[in-house]
């Protein structure tokens, strides 16, 4: 390695001693859940995910949280780390990561009440927690914790510690943040209880000391633990403020147990915050409060940060203050494994950067197996691991006729296979649906997604023509792949009412697709009128984005869906919380549970869908139809009768951008 590259990053690769574990840099993933986990254990695919990220250079992997108790399980992918089956799987994992030099810890929690006590049909049982205050997730009433509990809690604790230790990993780090059952007991928004373990600050810390000592007394100091905290539940002085966590530290500080802290902030309630959007937190936000928790802990202590540091260089600034020892970077290794491989080796511009588009954790929220949209290999590393992509035997010349997010990972994953793959998009920008949303409110990061699909095309030798038309000498090569998307339809037809083709009144000049909508709305502030109702029943931001660009330039917008809320995806994104406050201050109206009976030439008909009449809203200037999408298929079958073609992505059938690169990615690998 050059010595300007070293002295570049000279920070993040110096190596960290915790205890007698040696940690080769100062880049680490925090523990965060994959679903990966098959009847409570690990499975092949956490052993290839957790070996391609010690294979891409990080120096420390937390694995997912592991519950200790068969009641602290919070998803049926969850796994049991108090189950001895756990012990070979853990000793599988370690001999994945340490071939790399990496290390590996396993992070023990209980959910308490953020569980689902139903969820196991043959085990059925109460949730535990500190008080009985209901989940803010499945609002269930937990049981409160009684002594027998938390003497059975404190033996589980103990127990998967010994897995661990037993399994040769190199320690665990106890997970007391997030609104989780530790997490409970320290916050006094959850923690009501007038025993030994509720009231004052100390009370509130007990459990997790006599956790902390019972481990320490069957493992001895020189086993591996660390503690992660909730530094801030953003609750007012209701939850765990600044204040508190610092108090907090003092005291675990005080009683020597714990080797490392690792901060992170917010819990259920603020989930939005921990794992902030685009467009919302700014980047390495938590560096203040690491400067904090430096002054009670001193040098001596490693501290480890989370809150979105997407580069080795935002890392090495942050390692440079002085105020902590260790950078978290999970979702930007979630983008890409390999990121800090690429980095040291002066290849920045080969990185997939994290935007913050929260699709992971939109699965999670919709407990699916977690992936990346960026990075479909993510989770299917065993198949698709770096390495993994064979040559072509073959080598074909391929057209690929469309430049959004299929079309461009088709053709980089085509070319680095070795074929000679042509790129041909008609608009001016590639990007396809991408770079519509990029130029709405708060989504221009979307921008990064489409520089890496591009740079990685580029990378792998794609020639790139825009602004083409599609002719036949286009289709000249060995073969033509379509990937020219979907298109919005106007009609207005709806699955809600599928006996209706369509609106009736649909064909009326004020009436336009989404797609049209945004671009009159960027092109010019007067384009759709003053008084705009946007249909919706797709749930996604781009509608709400186009409400919230209108109600900043003081146009009337209405939202209109038969959905029992508006902007249902935006929930699972994360963007919610942000999104809505905003609408509200722009006055924007959301009608929920509302479908449009039909459109006349400046009004429309309104009903509630359960019942009622009709209602009338008059004046309106635009009605925007953000509803189904239709293949934009037509040269694709017109191609098929005189040449080889197929098709990739949204123009097979419109569906999410992760389903739609998975697709892309897996055709070119089989081509």
């Amino acid at each position: 390695m050059a010595n300007t590259e070293t002295n570049r990053y000279s920070r993040v690769l110096r190596k960290l001693k915790i205890g007698n574990l040696e940690i080769k840099n100062r880049i680490m993933m925090t523990g965060h859940t994959q679903l990966y986990g098959k009847d409570g254990t690990l499975s092949e695919r956490h052993i290839n995910y957790y070996q391609e990220r010690a294979k891409g250079g990080a120096g420390l992997l937390i694995l997912e949280q592991q519950a200790v108790h068969p009641a602290g399980r919070n998803y049926q992918a969850g796994c049991l780390a108090c189950d001895e089956r756990a012990i070979p799987w853990y000793k599988k994992l370690g001999e994945a990561v340490h071939k790399y030099d990496c290390k590996q810890l396993v992070q023990l929690f209980a959910c308490g009440a953020q569980g689902d006590g139903t969820q196991y049909m043959d085990d059925w049982r109460p949730l535990w927690a500190a008080s009985r205050i209901p989940s803010a997730v499945t609002e269930e009433m937990p049981i409160a914790m009684e002594q027998e509990h938390i003497d059975e809690l404190i033996a589980h604790f103990v127990k998967s510690a010994v897995n661990v230790s037993k399994s040769g990993l190199d320690g665990i780090e106890i997970h007391a943040a997030h609104s989780q059952l530790l997490g409970e007991f320290l916050s006094p928004a959850f923690n009501k209880r007038d025993d030994k373990y509720g009231g004052d600050l100390e009370n509130r810390c007990r459990l997790i000391v006599e956790i902390g000592e019972a481990i320490r007394k069957e493992l001895g100091p020189a086993f591996v633990m660390g503690l992660r905290i909730s530094f801030d539940e953003y609750l007012g002085e209701a939850g765990i403020t600044s204040k508190q966590a610092e108090e907090q530290l003092a005291i675990f500080k005080s009683k020597n147990l714990f080797d490392f802290y690792d901060i992170s902030a917010g819990g259920y309630h603020t989930l939005h915050i921990a794992v902030a959007p685009m467009g919302t937190m700014k980047d390495g936000f938590l560096a203040e409060s690491a400067k904090k928790a430096r002054k009670i802990l001193g040098p001596e202590i490693p501290l480890f940060i989370v809150g979105r540091f997407l580069t080795l260089n935002h890392a090495e600034k942050i390692l440079a203050s002085g105020d902590v020892d260790m950078v978290a970077m999970t979702r930007a290794h979630m983008a890409d494994a390999h990121l800090v491989n690429k980095s040291i080796e002066n290849k920045e511009n080969e990185v997939t950067h994290c935007i913050g588009a929260n699709i992971c954790i939109s699965r999670l929220i919709n407990n699916r197996e977690v992936t990346c949209f960026q990075n479909p290999e993510m989770g299917r590393e065993g198949n698709w691991g770096k390495g993994t992509l064979v040559p072509a035997n073959d080598a074909q010349e391929i057209s690929v006729i469309g430049g959004g997010p299929a079309g461009l990972r088709f053709a980089g994953t085509a070319a680095l296979r070795g074929h000679s793959v042509t790129l041909f998009e008609s608009e001016s920008d590639l990007g396809g649906r991408i770079n519509l949303l990029k130029k709405l409110p708060t989504r221009a990061t979307w921008q990064r997604a489409i520089d890496n699909l591009v740079t990685r095309a580029e990378i792998a030798g794609v020639k790139i023509h825009t602004s083409s038309k599609i002719v036949e000498s286009t289709m000249q090569g060995d073969i033509s792949v379509f990937a020219t998307g979907a298109l919005w339809e106007t009609k207005g037809y709806s699955p809600y009412r599928p006996e209706r083709a369509a609106i009736p009144g649909h064909k009326f000049p004020i009436v336009t697709d989404i797609k049209t909508a945004v671009e009159l709305a960027l092109s010019s502030s007067e384009a759709l009128g003053k008084n705009v109702v946007i249909v919706d029943e797709t749930g996604e931001y781009l509608p709400l984005g186009l409400a919230e660009l209108l109600a900043s330039r003081k146009v009337f917008v209405e939202i209109i869906s038969p959905r029992p809320f508006i902007g249902a995806d935006t929930q699972r994104t994360l963007d919610m919380p942000y999104l809505m406050p905003r609408l509200k201050t722009l006055n924007v109206r959301l009608s929920a549970q509302h479908f449009v009976e039909e459109i006349f030439e400046d009004a429309i008909s309104v009903y509630d869908i359960w019942g009622g009449a009709p209602e009338r809203r008059s004046n309106i200037s635009a009605v925007v139809l953000a509803m189904t999408q239709t293949p934009n298929d037509y040269l694709y079958h017109k191609a098929k009768e005189d040449y080889r073609v197929q098709r990739v992505g949204d123009i097979v059938a419109p569906r999410r951008i992760e389903a739609v690169i998975f697709e892309a990615e897996k055709c070119a690998r089989d081509i």
